[in-house]
């Protein structure tokens, strides 16, 4: 029995500027893991998928109060995806019947190699439905079973390095070789990385040797029983302006490789809504996510229509007769167009759109978009001005 009980979860953090992008819900008892119960029990695919699917859904139906400035993390195998990708679908069904009415978390399937049988051709076409269901695609454990053509073939939008590959980083040439070939791969096709299991002053110095951005690990934060990110933060002495250098490895170690100086970078999941709800529901969504700055409103192919700055749409609601005036209201009555950039653009770039144009929208959040024109997350001005201008993340 985990000390967290069944599920806990995992925080995932920029490495720039220190803030949590996800949560990760982990499996903490053995009975809930895939391949422990595969291993003691005579399973074919669809069984193991069956089985796999149903835990993914009792662990996000675990926690409450999600934050929705940050996506889901949900494990899969790939036999799942490839033989219970229907039922996975339930997973953010589940959860928006159970709190109906408050926004639910973007959701990322982390997958994770096969036990039994997943075809890459199958595999594929798993993934393209569940995209096109609204979910973000990760890969998990991609020396063990992801070649990189895969993943320059599906360009998922997260692959994480094992544990024990961030383990040998500081002093094993072959851990680096490996890391050095996925990570550029995967700058070329734009998918972003993520460390695991980061547990000492060393390993995250290799990590950021290496342009990887997101981490997660001991190190970095506490396993929380939660899925809560309030007060979750890098701590100072790991901001990459404030950490120590560690002390010089009989190993030689690769130059420094830049993190992609791009504003997907600084993002975070926008709290978005539908673009007919109202505006009592607009209020209801910042107050239950006091850390966000704005709500997006999204269309049904979830593309941003409208935003709601939350400074703005709190004074016009709490004038005199404001509540009485706008909340059955739609909020699209006290919408803007929302300031949008692709999530490639280059920060110099998204500065000066920050700069141009009407300059009482000028600290506005950003909404990134990928290449469909979908809403990829928010950026605050705030973090690109720190970024620009190289001043310490603030809380």
């Amino acid at each position: 029995m985990s000390d967290h009980g069944r599920f806990a979860f995992e925080p995932l953090l920029n490495l720039v500027n220190g803030r949590p992008v996800g949560m990760e819900v982990l499996r903490r008892q053995a009975r809930d893991q895939a391949r422990i119960v595969a291993a003691n029990a005579v399973w074919g695919t669809r069984q193991l998928a069956e089985f796999d699917s149903g835990i993914a859904i009792a662990s996000v139906l675990h926690g409450t109060d999600y934050d929705a400035t940050v996506p889901l993390h949900v494990d899969l195998l790939a036999d799942t995806v490839v033989a219970a990708r229907r039922r996975v679908q339930q997973v953010r069904s589940s959860l928006e019947r159970r709190d109906a009415g408050r926004p639910a978390p973007p959701m990322l399937l982390e997958i994770n190699p096969a036990l039994s049988a997943a075809p890459p051709d199958a595999l594929a076409a798993g993934v393209t439905e569940l995209r096109a269901d609204g979910f973000g695609i990760g890969f998990d454990g991609v020396g063990r079973g992801f070649g990189l053509d895969l993943i320059a073939e599906l360009e998922p939008d997260l692959v994480k390095i094992d544990a024990h590959l961030v383990a040998r980083l500081p002093d094993d040439p072959r851990a680096r070789a490996v890391v050095t070939a996925l990570g550029d791969v995967c700058r070329a096709v734009g998918v972003r990385v993520c460390a695991t299991g980061v547990t000492t002053a060393d390993q995250l110095a290799a990590v950021r040797d290496h342009g990887i951005p997101w981490g997660q690990g001991p190190l970095l934060a506490e396993v929380q029983r939660r899925p809560s990110t309030t007060g979750i933060l890098l701590p100072p002495a790991l901001l990459p302006r404030f950490a120590q250098q560690p002390a010089p490895s009989p190993t030689p170690r690769p130059a420094p490789r830049p993190v992609l100086p791009t504003v997907a970078e600084l993002a975070q999941a926008a709290v978005s809504l539908p673009e007919d709800a109202t505006a009592e529901r607009v209020r209801q969504a910042l107050a239950d996510h006091p850390q966000a700055g704005s709500v997006v409103l999204l269309d049904r192919h979830r593309r941003p229509t409208g935003f709601l700055d939350r400074n703005r749409f709190m004074l016009a609601i709490s004038g005199p007769f404001g509540r009485a005036l706008y909340a059955d209201r739609p909020a699209t009555s006290l919408a803007e167009p929302p300031r949008t950039c692709p999530a490639r653009t280059d920060l110099r770039s998204a500065m000066a759109s920050c700069l141009g144009g009407d300059r009482a929208r000028s600290y506005d959040d950003l909404v990134l978009l990928d290449a469909d024109g979908v809403c990829a997350g928010v950026v605050r001005v705030a973090d690109l001005l720190t970024e620009a201008t190289g001043s310490p993340s603030a809380a």
